[in-house]
């Protein structure tokens, strides 16, 4: 707080946004950002610069991890980078590619 009672923007509470916050936002034709990250440093600028979503994709396969495709990267992987962008972000809400087949049941 400031001396004349006035709240600063670090004292006010984060919250992180959900998905009735962005069926809100579409519902009232707001134009909606999403950029992707995948590390926590990347993930805080976005967040702070004010993008709602943060895309964790499978293409950190070929960008972050060198592989030659997605397809190779395994859900251990995919966590990692997951948990590392959820710390970074705290207002943003993270969405997540689930690896090639990884849903795939028999």
């Amino acid at each position: 707080m400031r001396d004349d009672g006035r709240r600063m923007s670090s004292d006010t509470p984060t919250r992180r946004l959900t998905t009735l916050d962005v069926a809100k936002m579409r519902a009232e034709g707001e134009r909606i950002a999403m950029l992707t990250a995948y590390d926590y440093p990347t993930a805080k600028l976005v967040d702070e610069a004010g993008i709602p979503l943060i895309l964790v994709g499978d293409s950190l396969g070929t960008v972050v991890l060198g592989y030659d495709g997605e397809t190779r990267v395994t859900m251990p992987e995919m966590l990692h980078h997951v948990k590392a962008v959820t710390r970074g972000a705290l207002q943003a809400l993270v969405v997540a590619d689930m690896p090639f087949l990884s849903y795939a049941t028999s």
